[in-house]
């Protein structure tokens, strides 16, 4: 019987043929090499599978899954690696980006040493499909990284609306190390309903009942192609239908932070997208909820209201 790895990493793939095998490079090389690594497809139409399957015999490889039809969301594929993982801790290593070998090493340490931690993060520096370092969006998070450095780089239920709400503090995913126990006590039927945020959803999720980490270390990659998921949800409204329900799941759980009103202030950011894409309903319920914070103005709120209900029944 095999010992039970510390670390499980799981690679979700779509269409990713031609970085997958620099990500599962990355993966395999890493200095920590007490982890298993599960990969799933979600039927992919290029060549992924004939990189995935060069891999197969590799004893770090514990799973290869192929999906027969395309899930319609990368999160059901992470919930379906977190119900696979048998690691204590679980890395998201999307395929189309890389790490350094040390970022388990690293991540794993601050895990290990702080039991309060439900995930760690690191500094993530943005790449092209060359795997050149471009202009990074991370620069533009700079008063956030000054501000959490206040906060001793931790995030909680406290000061989570300032980093994870009004802005996201979390550049990518595969910069993300989680304690397995802190993803299994998320509501994982609602992870899989999204499709863009189900990332946000996940980090509120647990800076509500545990800590977060940052880690200032240059360790995680993450590749900006023409082929971007979040660029395709950014121009079809999915993220912003996406971002509104998180904050409609979380809101009795936020409303009682000290910051509660970076709670208005990401609702009059993002206002416009919401009357232009998402449920009346569901918009309606957010706008409702932050009135009672007394955060916004009654002029505010009677203008979106009386849009959202003049949309409503013109529909």
């Amino acid at each position: 019987m095999q010992p039970t790895p510390s670390v499980s990493v799981i690679i979700p793939n779509y269409n990713h043929a031609l970085f997958l095998q620099q990500r599962i490079e990355s993966v395999l090389n890493q200095t920590h090499q007490d982890f298993e690594l599960i990969i799933l497809d979600d039927c992919s139409t290029d060549h992924s599978k004939t990189i995935i399957e060069s891999y197969r015999n590799h004893p770090k490889v514990r799973q290869i899954i192929y999906n027969q039809q395309n899930s319609g969301s990368v999160f059901k594929q992470w919930r379906k690696g977190i119900e696979l993982a048998k690691g204590e801790y679980i890395w998201i290593a999307e395929s189309d980006d890389y790490a350094a070998v040390d970022f388990l090493q690293e991540t794993v340490e601050q895990l290990q040493k702080d039991h309060s931690l439900g995930m760690v993060f690191t500094l993530t520096k943005a790449i092209n499909d060359k795997s050149e370092q471009i202009n990074n969006t991370w620069d533009a998070k700079e008063n956030s990284i000054k501000k959490l450095a206040s906060f001793g780089n931790v995030i909680n239920k406290e000061n989570a609306p300032l980093f994870l709400v009004s802005h996201m503090i979390v550049e990518n995913a595969s910069s993300v190390l989680f304690r397995k126990s802190q993803l299994l006590a998320l509501d994982l039927d609602e992870l899989s309903h999204y499709k863009n945020t189900g990332d946000r959803f996940t980090y509120l999720g647990i800076a509500l009942q545990s800590n977060i980490r940052y880690i200032p270390q240059k360790i995680n990659f993450m590749r900006l192609h023409e082929h971007n998921t979040t660029k395709k949800n950014v121009e079809n409204g999915n993220i912003h239908k996406d971002r509104l329900r998180v904050v409609n799941y979380y809101f009795d759980r936020l409303e009682h932070s000290p910051y509660k009103k970076e709670l208005a202030v990401f609702y009059k950011t993002n206002y416009f997208f919401f009357i232009n894409y998402c449920n009346y309903e569901e918009n309606l319920e957010l706008l409702n909820n932050i009135k009672k914070t007394k955060e916004i103005s009654m002029i505010f709120y009677l203008l979106v209201s009386s849009i959202c209900i003049y949309l409503k029944r013109k529909t």
